[in-house]
């Protein structure tokens, strides 16, 4: 594969120091020939997660397939993937106590991350334009909605490495980041810095999962995910009453893999100790009382702004249902 040739040997620690200014915690890219070898091993294991039918209905993600092959089919111009990390909450997301409401994904919390990403890649991408006039820099900026794979662009890049429950795990930093990707029509002159696999022995992560989703190492059968369910499957939830059960309180989203992993452990604990973290945008409606009564247009108005947005009324009220017989399920059981 041919390369672009390096133009500017400062870009990248200039792509890193803006982006870094704009609040993301680590930042990093790759030139796509450089990793091109190492990224078919990460699309090898992408086509055969497709081929067992681990999608589920998640159909975007095969339509996506040869897009995600080669980032080029995505932006024509594109040598180099750069990309950065930008934490989300780490404290429990929703009412911990299943008596009082149900519990939401962290990431949930605030506004839309798509557009916080975004805004704040865009405005680093501005910058580090302006500081070089005369180079024809071009990109596109991708947060979860381009046929990307985000994931083993980040791990290509050195911020982290994808763990046993799929996810991008940094050493510092842990599970709890967004991941933000941004193509470019310039070589970075980076190689592949792939860090090591430390989750080692570790299977914390699918032991924890109350449906076996992580039915083994680094393979998520969507078909039994929380998350999936509660998420993105559209219509009926036709589930034994042993998955409902499993479900627990959980209304949007799922945490337990993450709440399982060692690297969460620090984060979370200076979490801890930087006080409370109140519950900001949709999901500060978190009591059983206050999301029974709330209508259609309501639930719409509370969720316009936040990634909450993806579940649709219907979905919502379905999850909540499931979630609310489970909490009655587990006070009777409290009160026996």
């Amino acid at each position: 594969m041919a390369g672009a040739g390096l133009l500017n040997p400062e870009l990248h620690s200039q792509l890193q120091a803006a982006a870094l200014g704009e609040g993301f915690v680590e930042a990093a890219g790759v030139d796509i020939s450089k990793a091109w070898i190492e990224y078919q091993d990460h699309l090898r294991r992408y086509d055969d997660w497709i081929d067992r039918g681990n999608a589920a209905e998640m159909h975007y993600l095969v339509r996506g397939r040869e897009r995600r092959r080669d980032p080029r089919l995505v932006f024509p111009e594109a040598h180099s993937v750069f990309c950065v990390l930008l934490p989300y909450r780490k404290l429990p997301a929703g009412q911990t106590d299943p008596k009082k409401g149900p519990r939401y994904a962290r990431y949930l919390d605030g506004e839309d991350y798509h557009d916080r990403i975004s805004a704040r890649l865009e405005a680093a991408l501005e910058k580090v334009a302006r500081q070089n006039p005369h180079l024809p820099l071009r990109w596109k900026v991708c947060v979860d909605t381009s046929a990307v794979l985000e994931r083993s662009w980040a791990a290509l890049s050195g911020l982290g490495w994808i763990g046993k429950n799929t996810l991008l795990i940094h050493p510092k930093h842990g599970s709890y980041t967004f991941i933000g990707v941004v193509l470019l029509n310039q070589e970075l002159g980076q190689s592949p810095r792939s860090l090591p696999d430390y989750c080692g022995n570790c299977s914390r992560c699918l032991q924890s999962c109350p449906t076996q989703a992580l039915e083994e190492s680094r393979s998520l059968n969507s078909r039994k995910c929380i998350s999936y369910w509660t998420l993105e499957k559209r219509g009926e939830l036709a589930l034994s009453d042993a998955d409902k059960s499993a479900i627990g309180t959980w209304v949007a989203g799922c945490d337990l893999c993450q709440e399982a992993c060692p690297f969460n452990t620090k984060p979370v604990r200076a979490s801890l100790e930087g006080g409370s973290q109140p519950l900001t945008g949709a999901i500060a409606t978190d009591s059983w009382e206050a999301l029974l009564v709330e209508d259609e247009n309501q639930y719409r108005e509370r969720v316009a702004r936040s990634a909450l947005s993806r579940v649709k009324p219907e979905m919502f009220k379905r999850n909540l249902m499931i979630a609310r017989e489970n909490a009655k399920q587990i006070k009777k059981c409290d009160d026996e």
